[in-house]
């Protein structure tokens, strides 16, 4: 193989690798409900299912006050007090990976609703 085909061949390697890289990037979702109207329940995890046990996640006031940092559980979840006045909480994993849930989306869950995770 010439010294140019060599160049060629490692250049579209490394391009179809960065290509390729965000796809194999784990995909953060956040669930949140109430499970009183004074207790929050948050479940991390990734788009592939998988629970994002000893991850962080932090709920921050609209003024960008942090008013809880704390790691998700061995079953993905992190149960806190219900803060006074609008807040959101925030699941980031690195650049580009976040998931945000606002404190209107948060409320009590049908019964039909109620996963296992949901349970006091």
């Amino acid at each position: 193989m010439t010294a140019v085909r060599k160049s060629l061949a490692c250049g579209l390697a490394v391009i179809i690798g960065g290509l390729s890289m965000p796809a194999l990037a784990h995909e953060p979702i956040l669930k949140c409900v109430l499970l009183d109207p004074a207790t929050v329940r948050c479940r991390g995890g990734y788009a592939e299912g998988e629970t994002a046990q000893g991850e962080r996640l932090e709920v921050i006031d609209h003024a960008d006050r942090r008013l809880l940092a704390g790691k998700l559980g061995k079953d993905g979840t992190l149960t806190f007090a219900r803060p006074k006045g609008p807040y959101y909480v925030l699941f980031d994993i690195g650049p580009g990976h976040q998931a945000i849930v606002e404190h209107d989306e948060i409320s009590l869950p049908r019964a039909s609703d109620r996963a296992r995770w949901v349970r006091k």
